[in-house]
């Protein structure tokens, strides 16, 4: 049997959660839409040999890892609305001088200052949208206390017993009541944004980013209908003799939008994920998986696989992709965890900072039921308040989970890609469950077609050897687009070699059997 042969007999079923924006896709497309960009001198100098080239071309001839591919390149705003702001602004201010004088001038200025600050929020690639609710949240504050001034000094038309007797009282039930409204709108939509807000202003992958790449991907599913894996065979020998055929399935992603998708860790541009169906003596003896970390093994015994019609298992083994990370998992999973894996410090701490945030306002929430909720979890959980977990549990009155960050969800109850057989036999769980509506039910674009395409990789494409990022490097190295399916990430000393799992596959078996 020939690699095309053995790889279509393998190859996984995908299934995806109900709100996934991005599937596999052929790199070709993605290439065609980026700017390659050096990453430090040598990349720049690299760069100068290779002017006005497409990246598709040049990306063959790049030798080191000093580059990154940009696939949103679009500028932070649209130039026409900025003209047509200045022009009217311009108009708005000759008029008022026309018709009131200086005071025209001012309002004018006043107005077109504040079009200008709605138009940067718009266009800002981070958070600033935060900034209408804190406004709003300083204006609700402010009709809190602007009475205050009416019982500083006695009012003779009122009478000082009716003023402090009966609409003081009133006037301290009613502060009560709106200071707990306005902590609540604090609570509910500003302090929420600021573990994100950190976040996009230390990446370049941010959520007006994601939203973007979603849109750019939409318009290539246009292009390419088709859901595409690369293959790769690898034939072994280990030491007791036995042979080894291993099936890999590399599969490219324009887009990892966690945090935007799934209250997960990080964004960054591009996204390579795999999974290995390994064969031992022509027989299946485990399907390996790309996750966090070093990845994840399921013996052939224990893996879901695809039914044909008459009910019985096919060859085909059934993988969950995570919302959002595009992590492989062999069933379907949640888990809410902060160890999903090794995250940088920034990152942990603005986490735990976010549980703590919900936490509180489980306590101070005006809903007598939230609070019940709250107490009853810290009596009986013990919660140490310093523990990186210690709010993973907590639950509010809608049964949301408190805390927010991180999330990984592999339910399946989306799009399926594969061998289609009695796919309702299937196990799922429903995302739904653990995302806000909006999420859940946010817009997708799907490819029509539900068949894989195979890329063999035989012979190599130039783009394999390409040893750069293929996504925006940011200042956080998790928010950095990642390395290629051949490649790892630079070592201490800025050497890049060769993934485990590409190089030496039988040694990253060896790697996860004795992790399990």
């Amino acid at each position: 049997m020939n690699d095309h042969d053995l790889l279509e007999k393998y190859e996984p079923v995908l299934r995806f959660a109900k709100s996934e924006r991005f599937f596999p896709m052929a790199v070709d497309h993605y290439l065609e839409r980026c700017l390659i960009l050096p990453s430090g001198p040598l990349g720049a100098a690299g760069l100068l040999f290779h002017l006005n080239e497409p990246p598709a071309t040049m990306i063959g001839k790049l030798d080191g890892g000093q580059y990154f591919l940009r696939f949103i390149n679009e500028p932070l705003y649209d130039s026409d609305a900025w003209v047509w702001l200045g022009g009217l602004s311009v108009l708005a201010m000759g008029a008022g001088y026309y018709f009131i004088g200086w005071a025209g001038v001012e309002i004018a200025v006043a107005l077109a200052l504040t079009a200008a600050l709605i138009l940067f929020m718009l266009a800002s690639t981070i958070r600033l949208r935060i900034i209408p609710a804190a406004l709003a949240a300083l204006v609700f504050a402010g009709l809190l206390v602007t009475p205050i001034w009416f019982f500083l000094r006695p009012n003779e038309t009122v009478g000082v017993a009716i003023e402090y007797l009966v609409l003081f009282p009133v006037y301290l039930i009613l502060l009560f009541y709106l200071s707990i409204r306005t902590m609540k709108f604090i609570f509910d939509r500003i302090l929420p944004e600021g573990p994100g807000l950190v976040m996009d202003m230390l990446s370049l992958s941010t959520e007006t980013i994601a939203r973007k790449s979603y849109f750019e991907y939409a318009k290539m599913l246009e292009k390419d209908n088709q859901p595409v894996y690369y293959g790769r065979v690898v034939r072994e020998q280990d030491a007791e003799g036995n042979n080894w055929t291993i099936l890999q399935y590399h599969f490219f992603y324009a887009f990892n939008d966690w945090r935007l998708a799934a209250n997960g860790m990080n964004h960054h541009e591009g996204d390579w994920e795999m999974t290995a169906v390994y064969l031992k003596n022509d027989s299946p003896y485990a399907v390996l998986s790309s996750q966090h970390g070093a990845g994840n093994i399921e013996l052939w015994g224990k893996v879901i696989k695809a039914k044909d019609k008459n009910e019985k298992d096919t060859t085909h083994p059934v993988v969950y992709v995570a919302l959002g990370s595009h992590a492989n998992y062999s069933k379907p999973e949640v888990i809410r965890s902060p160890n999903l894996y090794e995250a940088g410090r920034v990152q942990r701490v603005i986490y735990w900072v976010d549980g703590l945030i919900h936490y509180l306002f489980m306590l101070v929430n005006p809903s007598q039921k939230a609070r019940q909720i709250a107490l009853k979890e810290l009596t009986a959980s013990h919660t140490n308040f310093l523990a990186e977990d210690a709010f993973i549990y907590m639950r509010d009155e809608a049964d949301h989970y408190v805390v927010s960050l991180p999330m990984e969800i592999a339910s399946g109850d989306g799009f399926r890609i594969g061998y289609q057989g009695e796919n309702l036999r299937e196990p799922v769980v429903k995302s739904s469950s653990y995302l806000k509506r909006v999420m859940s039910d946010r817009k997708v674009t799907r490819p029509p077609v539900k068949e894989w395409r195979r890329v063999v990789l035989n012979p190599e494409p130039d783009w394999v050897n390409y040893k750069g990022l293929w996504g925006a490097k940011s200042l956080l190295s998790d928010e950095s687009g990642p390395p290629g399916p051949k490649w790892d990430r630079p070592d201490k000393a800025f050497n890049i070699n060769p993934r485990v799992r590409w190089e030496k596959p039988l040694e990253w078996l060896r790697i996860l059997e004795d992790r399990r």
